[in-house]
């Protein structure tokens, strides 16, 4: 046997054993449907995108083909690009200046973040598919007025507590105080992930007077300096009930001696 020749290892009772283990790797999946999910997860920018563009060009001049073959702008049939791009900034300010547009365009587009980051969320906590390597698709977003809603629908593998298990992870990630993950009644396959970022009942809390008429405080409840962070409610002292003095009643007149030593009455009271 040559010398650089490197010794056998064997096998067996006593000696060195490699386990044997499985190794899952996600299968591949078709073009066409990775750039159809990826257009479905970006439809709500897409479709803004095309209404501006179409926007754009319906206040454009018309293009017609001369006599040549170039293509030519027609003027006085549309806007030109300058007045074009002035008109877009007006009406961008003027939205962002009125309250009613501005917070309903602020809301919708933090649900469109939200539903992005809650899907990047559960891909990083691996909430997938042992085999395919999916994640829940993202059905619906829409805001509320404690935050967004996120609607998921689960793969085949996925239950509801593995997103649950999930919700300091969701709520982290959506910059957000808290995340609620709630499975719909009628199928449990769709989850309601509810992410809440502010208490609108914290500004105007509901304040009983109760407490002031059960400690009997005789101050004004309808002035604004008399609230319940004012200080300590000290209950008024309140008055010792009196007893009604009960006159006596009047003794009857005795005819006749006196013959008990002057204390009134006849023999007949003590017989």
């Amino acid at each position: 046997m040559p010398r650089n020749s490197a010794p056998t290892r064997t096998f067996g009772v006593g000696k060195s054993r490699v386990d044997s283990f499985e190794i899952i790797a996600a299968p591949p999946r078709n073009p066409v449907v990775r750039v159809a999910a990826l257009l479905l997860r970006l439809r709500a920018e897409l479709l803004v995108l095309a209404l501006l563009l179409t926007v754009w060009v319906a206040l454009g001049p018309d293009h017609v083909d001369d006599a040549h073959g170039v293509t030519v702008e027609v003027p006085g049939t549309g806007l030109d690009t300058h007045t074009r791009v002035i008109l877009f900034a007006g009406v961008a300010l003027l939205l962002a200046a009125l309250p009613w547009t501005r917070r309903y365009l602020f809301h919708r587009a933090q649900a469109v973040l939200t539903r992005h980051r809650v899907r990047q969320a559960l891909v990083e906590c691996r909430v997938l598919n042992s085999r395919s390597r999916a994640c829940p698709l993202t059905l619906w977003s829409r805001p509320t007025r404690v935050g967004e809603v996120v609607w998921l629908f689960l793969r085949a593998g996925i239950g509801p507590h593995a997103v649950e298990d999930q919700a300091e992870e969701l709520a982290a990630t959506c910059f957000a105080r808290e995340c609620r993950v709630t499975a719909w009644s009628s199928s449990i396959n769709i989850v309601r992930v509810e992410i809440i970022r502010r208490d609108p009942l914290a500004p105007n809390l509901i304040r009983s007077e109760l407490f002031r008429y059960a400690a009997g405080d005789p101050r004004d409840t309808g002035s604004p300096d008399n609230d319940l962070d004012s200080g300590p409610v000290i209950p008024a002292p309140r008055p010792e009930p009196t007893r009604p003095v009960i006159p006596p009643s009047p003794r009857p007149a005795i005819d006749g001696p006196q013959l008990d030593g002057g204390r009134g009455g006849d023999w007949s009271d003590y017989v």
